[in-house]
């Protein structure tokens, strides 16, 4: 559905968003825009554990009265889940380039609402998730900024509709649109609203991981389509990933965690378009004068696959590793990571942000042959008496020499980003954020600059 632009039916558009889901029997996730600042080496989450760890629930409750009143009722409303998340987003992007200069900004406003029914019958609930975003100042020559429509005009979408059946205690089959977050398939949602995908999966764990004992997850499914995070429409999987064909894909993948170790790895195969292999370790260790440590190494091997579409018909393979370690102290990190792309090919993410430690705010580092440092430090201000404040810099340099990659290229950035999650009950789910990225690209004797702010309001909340 498309809006036009305008306060009142920015406000209309909101009230319209929320009825319509409340009238749907629909399911909740919270809408993820990144992640925040972790505090500790343990919570800077990648991307195989993130795969298989659980959403947050929203910390503040508007109307928990309601939850009560309903204990008598049959599961299927006294079970039920309805999330509010209210979304702000400023991004104003300037590429000063040799001969050009390009701007790209927009102000929009909105969010998603989710709603998800308890257990039918012990067995079977059903989901749905509305995301909409509405243009506030979105100047029609300064578009494509994701946050809106390619030409600036706003949208409401149903994401999410699916059932989601237990199979057993902890296996679970899931059908129809839902939001998956696994490294080369996922939302990306660093925008207003994230990737969304149209699949079946089966989902399950073996072992409890109590007392450091072993956990394993595993994942299985078949993706058809994704409704990309600026689009209102789904598309097949393989016309997403460039190639004139509707396939989908397949994945099949899973992570053994005992105790502070953890690996974990995910196939994922598109018919006559690309076959995915991402894998991923990590081992953390605390020690007792207050210092933790957390290493981290990832592998991905990607090639084409069938009729090789995806690059005109021409077979092509490529990889890339990357290593990090976080260092902490308290509440706070000194992060450390470097990677490095197979010359032949660049690194194709047509389904996700990319998953790699060196990706960075405006730059990815994953061209062909491209060798990638990245330094940071994050760190919580709780102990100094500024509870919920964080701040994180974080320096990126790359080069690549590699010919797939055209000329002889160096580049850089440094990302900077201030953050405030209140701890006080009224604001308990509120998380503002302020980013800020400045890039350098010299290729051919020449310099190509991009800097970049974005201002982020989240607000996210069960109604009861």
């Amino acid at each position: 559905m498309r809006l036009m632009e305008g306060h009142r039916r920015v406000a209309a558009g909101l009230l319209v968003a929320t009825l319509l889901a409340a009238g749907g029997e629909a399911g909740a996730q919270s809408a993820k825009q990144e992640d925040p600042i972790p505090a500790t080496p343990s919570q800077d989450l990648t991307a195989i554990q993130r795969t298989f760890s659980q959403p947050t629930p929203p910390p503040l409750t508007m109307f928990p009265e309601l939850r009560e009143r309903w204990k008598d009722t049959p599961a299927f409303l006294r079970d039920s889940k309805f999330d509010i998340n209210f979304r702000s987003y400023y991004r104003d992007e300037v590429t000063n380039a040799p001969n050009s200069v390009g701007i790209r900004e927009a102000w929009a406003a909105g969010g998603s609402v989710a709603a998800e029914t308890g257990r039918l019958f012990d067995v079977v609930s059903l989901g749905a998730v509305l995301y909409t975003s509405f243009p506030i100042y979105a100047p029609p020559d300064r578009g494509d900024t994701g946050l809106l429509l390619p030409n600036q005009q706003g949208y409401a979408v149903f994401g999410q509709l699916y059932a989601r059946a237990r199979l057993f205690e902890t296996h679970h089959a899931t059908a129809g649109r839902y939001l998956y977050d696994t490294p080369f398939l996922g939302p990306h949602d660093n925008r207003m609203t994230p990737n969304t995908f149209f699949g079946y999966t089966l989902t399950g764990q073996f072992g409890s991981g109590e007392n450091g004992g072993p956990q394993f997850n595993y994942g299985a499914g078949w993706i058809g389509a994704i409704k990309p995070r600026d689009a209102i429409d789904f598309q097949s999987m393989s016309r997403k990933a460039g190639v004139n064909a509707d396939y989908g894909t397949g994945l099949l993948g899973g992570r053994l965690t005992w105790g502070p170790a953890s690996i974990g790895a995910i196939d994922y195969y598109t018919e006559d378009t690309l076959n995915i292999v991402y894998t991923e370790g990590s081992y953390g260790h605390s020690f007792n004068f207050g210092l933790n440590v957390l290493g981290a190494a990832q592998f991905v091997d990607q090639r084409s696959a069938g009729h090789n579409l995806l690059n005109s018909g021409n077979y092509f393979a490529t990889n890339q590793f990357g290593a990090k370690v976080d260092l902490g102290y308290q509440t706070g990190i000194l992060t450390v990571g470097y990677s490095v792309v197979n010359p032949t090919f660049a690194i194709q993410t047509p389904w996700s942000a990319n998953p790699f430690y060196t990706d960075a705010q405006i730059q990815s580092f994953n061209r062909a042959g491209e060798q990638a440092v990245m330094v940071g430090l994050s760190y919580v201000l709780t102990p100094i008496g500024l509870p919920g404040v964080a701040a994180s810099v974080f320096y990126f340099n790359g080069s690549t020499g590699a010919p797939a990659a055209g000329a002889p290229l160096v580049e850089t950035e440094w990302d900077f980003n201030l953050e405030w999650r209140p701890n006080w009950k009224p604001l308990q789910g509120l998380w503002l954020r302020a980013r800020y990225g400045t890039s350098s690209v010299y290729q051919s004797g020449s310099r190509t600059n991009i800097d970049e702010v974005r201002l982020i309001l989240n607000y996210n909340v069960k109604l009861y």
